[in-house]
């Protein structure tokens, strides 16, 4: 439940810090922490929107996007009745491509690394792959367009040791799990062909000799249209990861998006993980919550 106010120290007392959660996400914003803080010693004025924070076990340096002050509590410290404040930052170095471009971004025959700098992001892609076109245009968030980019390669974008790197679903899912959750399988649990034959669709799209080009059409589902498309990137925007279980944990902030957990023999993907410390009458809570899935292929 660390919260700095600069990289090396200044440090928000646990006290003031009522409760914490740290998300971690296959997006193109990572990581993103919310908490409440109680708004004594100037601590309104430390946390203005723009500020910048470092938290979480990574103490990332995150920017205040958003905040959101309480009513009073009903508690009275000197003359002053306590207030509280909920405070949204997101992860510093990424922030930029949710908000709304100021000019369009159009490039052609380029990386996603370079198509993540274009939209104002400060941080390398590793693992990167070239993209034959892209384009997010004037007061559009560049976040959705980068999520188009990953599903066509059939990616998703990790943070791992403060480093991001896209990496491929189907790799993904190779991955050695991080833990074992156990044998008895009591996780919340969601299976739907019927709803994933509606929500995955297969796709086509017309080539430079205007023939139709096609991607999985075996089954009877969705057909959706993908502009300027080859048969690699309409086979690719169909490979997905399905979340179909939920799992309540105590604290786990070393299990992040992207891990490999196995449970009851399933080896599944963490889509997000959530990890929150909460102070309640002077005793802390800590517990996580992880949102967990597999690679679907539609045929």
């Amino acid at each position: 439940m660390n919260v700095y106010l600069s990289e090396n120290g200044d440090q928000l007392p646990s006290d003031v810090v009522l409760k914490w959660v740290g998300r971690s996400d296959l997006t193109p914003v990572p990581r993103s922490i919310e908490f409440t803080a109680k708004l004594i010693d100037g601590v309104q004025e430390k946390l203005k929107v723009g500020a910048s924070i470092w938290s979480g076990r990574e103490n990332l340096r995150y920017e205040v996007v958003k905040t959101d002050r309480a009513p009073p509590l009903g508690q009275v410290q000197g003359k002053s009745q306590q207030q509280a404040m909920k405070v949204t930052a997101l992860l510093h170095r990424c922030a930029s491509v949710a908000r709304p471009l100021n000019g369009a971004v159009i490039l052609s025959n380029t990386t996603l690394g370079a198509i993540y700098r274009a939209c104002g992001a400060f941080m390398p892609v590793g693992s990167d792959f070239a993209v034959p076109r892209f384009t997010c245009f004037k007061g559009k968030e560049p976040s959705y367009a980068l999520a188009q980019v990953l599903q066509e390669e059939g990616a998703a974008l990790v943070l791992r040791n403060g480093s991001i790197s896209a990496m491929r679903l189907t790799d993904m899912a190779k991955q050695a799990p991080v833990s074992d959750i156990g044998q008895v399988d009591s996780s919340a649990k969601i299976e739907s062909e019927f709803l994933q034959l509606q929500d995955i669709p297969s796709y086509y799209s017309v080539d430079d000799t205007a023939a139709i080009v096609t991607g999985q059409m075996g089954q009877a589902r969705r057909v959706a249209f993908l502009a300027r498309a080859d048969s690699r990137q309409l086979r690719n925007v169909s490979c997905v990861l399905v979340r179909n279980k939920t799992v309540d944990s105590t604290i786990c902030q070393q299990i992040q998006a992207g891990d490999v957990l196995r449970v009851a023999g399933e080896n599944l993907i963490v889509i997000t993980a959530a990890h929150a410390f909460e102070s309640l009458e002077g005793a802390q809570e800590s517990r996580s919550r992880l949102w967990l899935g597999s690679v679907v292929n539609a045929q």
